[in-house]
């Protein structure tokens, strides 16, 4: 896949307002000395997914605007941005891609790309409900985008931070809206998570969603804004 499609893959996730960077190959990037420390020692595989993943923040911070700078690693995990800045980076087999947005536009943004591969059976009976599975089923690869989604859903609500509480994937309800175009496209899914879980600080957060499903590859984001009420 050339960088033209990758980067138009994670596109069409995003909400205007975003901007994002992928790459289906790995690149050897210049790397600040913090992010240099943070693979030392790393085999040449998780070397390169690393490394790729943070060449992609750092164009997606300039595709937003924003000087480059370095994206170190908090205690979870996560990525650290720059203040007034969210973001997610996400890789698979293949494919690695960063998004990032500006704070007054979202809560917390996560984006998260898996192979289209059947999920496992472990898997499936673990994470996924079976009315979800229903809204899916015409879906070639319905079940992996319902892992997605909620991977993505997780990753934002863990960018919220260590109070926000993030839930357990199997506890996150996904409800997929019907494709926007024909097979092969992408639509839109909304998401539910427990109420124990910390949010409802937020004001009734909504979470927006999107998936698109190309190249064998299932992408999705997830969008968490202020709600009214």
């Amino acid at each position: 896949m050339r960088a033209e499609a990758a980067d138009a893959l994670l596109r069409a996730v995003l909400p205007p307002w975003a901007a994002g960077a992928a790459r289906a190959d790995d690149v050897a990037g210049p790397l600040f000395a913090g992010e240099r420390a943070l693979c030392a020692g790393c085999g040449p595989r998780r070397e390169g997914e690393f490394a790729t993943g943070r060449w992609c923040a750092h164009r997606a911070l300039a595709r937003l605007g924003v000087v480059p700078v370095e994206v170190g690693r908090g205690a979870r995990g996560e990525p650290l941005w720059p203040p007034g800045i969210l973001g997610s980076i996400s890789h698979c087999t293949g494919f690695r891609a960063a998004a990032v947005c500006r704070s007054r536009d979202a809560l917390a943004l996560g984006i998260d790309v898996e192979s289209d591969a059947p999920l496992p059976a472990r898997v499936r009976s673990r994470l996924i409900r079976a009315e979800e599975a229903v809204r899916v089923r015409l879906e070639p690869a319905g079940e992996r985008l319902l892992f997605s989604a909620k991977e993505a859903v997780y990753k934002a609500c863990s960018a919220l931070g260590e109070d926000a509480g993030a839930p357990p994937l199997a506890g996150i309800r996904i409800e997929v809206a019907p494709r926007d175009h024909g097979p092969g496209a992408g639509g839109r899914f909304a998401a539910r998570v427990p109420e124990a879980t910390g949010l409802t600080g937020l004001g009734r957060p909504v979470f927006e969603g999107r998936w698109h499903h190309s190249h064998g590859l299932v992408v999705t984001s997830c969008v968490i804004v202020r709600g009214h009420g």
